[in-house]
């Protein structure tokens, strides 16, 4: 007896249920990796999205909708740069050839709307889509009804502004102090954002452009003379002049450290100071043939000079040593550094009577000794 074999059966609608997941699937692929292709190349600002909604089997729209193609249209023209994406869809009924078709025909019903309303047809473009994009279930009257439709959107390259802050641009000349002659320079910028430097022209002459709303520090660099910090506000100022007189280095020249700020009666520095440590490292290293004496001085205004063994003295002892640490922590030869303390013997200001002019008299000061 000859054996039967099973055989699978598919009736029209499992197999065209079957074609249709199918097709589904691959066009979600295909508009997915559209879609990224475009995200990538280029970028779109929505300017406007609305549906037009049809009856089964139709093409006619509805007098409803030509509010919201009188819409679409006035965006469409409001922007030469703009394009109207027309999408038409249909639901399930009916053959896929079928509703291929409708779909076109709506598609070309709502970009006739729009022609007639005066939009450039080079700003339409025109996608039928049949029953194979549902935006709803078709298994619903209410899916189906929903999945009728042809979209518009509206949409123009999308160029991020560039926020431009303002800016202050700090300029200046740095001269000799003695003999007024141009001095090729290094100025460091010290400020919130970092820091960064520049070299001044064979005039003397720098321009540096920065953030307005900051405080920033410029620091004036030129080998045989001492260094000069200044400290200024970019605020509400296009423009701020920052020049530089600057002393020569040379044996028996003083540099006092006026950045160098000391809590009272302590050798403990005031945060503020650093930078003008870092800035007195910087000189050595510019200056690499230059020996130097670090002085320390004290306030005690009105008054004899301290005893050498006081603690007194031995503080002004204390900030000067303080100094020659540092510079030995970073990098300088402590062959190039000697420090000694002064007490009161040489305050700037004896009869010191301002909060300033005590503080100008705790200082540490630079001597040129070789």
């Amino acid at each position: 007896m000859q054996k039967k074999h099973s055989i699978i059966r598919f009736d029209r609608n499992q197999t065209r249920n079957f074609m249709h997941s199918k097709l589904i699937l691959l066009l979600f692929i295909f508009f997915t990796s559209l879609s990224m292709t475009f995200a990538q190349g280029k970028k779109y600002l929505l300017l406007y999205s609305e549906a037009v909604y049809f009856n089964s089997g139709s093409d006619k729209i509805f007098p409803k909708f030509k509010g919201t193609l009188k819409e679409a249209a006035e965006a469409i023209k409001g922007d030469k740069e703009a394009k109207a994406w027309i999408q038409a869809h249909t639901d399930s009924m009916g053959s896929y050839d079928s509703n291929q078709a409708l779909s076109e025909r709506r598609a070309e019903a709502v970009y006739n709307a729009l022609f007639d309303l005066g939009v450039d047809s080079l700003q339409l473009k025109i996608d039928s889509h049949g029953e194979y994009v549902p935006f709803k279930s078709n298994g619903t009257a209410t899916g189906r009804a929903l999945n009728r439709r042809v979209t518009i959107e509206v949409v123009r390259p999308y160029v991020p502004k560039v926020k431009v802050e303002p800016v202050c641009t700090i300029k200046g000349t740095i001269i000799d102090a003695k003999t007024k002659a141009p001095l090729k320079t290094q100025l460091i910028f010290n400020y919130l954002a970092g820091t960064d430097s520049i070299y001044t022209d064979e005039n003397g002459q720098y321009e540096y452009e920065v953030a307005m709303e900051t405080s920033i520090e410029v620091r004036a660099h030129t080998k045989g003379y001492f260094f000069v910090s200044k400290l200024t506000e970019t605020k509400n100022e296009a423009v701020i002049l920052v020049d530089f007189n600057l002393e020569p280095a040379i044996i028996g020249g003083k540099m006092a450290l006026n950045d160098l700020f000391f809590k009272s009666g302590t050798s403990l520095l005031m945060n503020a100071s650093e930078q003008a440590l870092d800035g007195v490292v910087s000189f050595m290293k510019f200056n690499s043939n230059l020996r130097i004496e670090i002085g320390g001085h004290i306030n005690r205004p009105n008054q004899a000079p301290v005893p050498t063994g006081s603690s007194s003295f031995k503080l002004s002892e204390s900030r000067a040593l303080l100094v020659y640490s540092y510079l030995i922590d970073h990098g300088i030869n402590k062959d190039r550094l000697t420090y000694k303390g002064y007490g009161n013997s040489e305050m700037i200001h004896p009869r010191a009577n301002t909060p300033i002019q005590e503080q100008l008299n705790r200082r540490v000061e630079l001597t040129v000794i070789e």
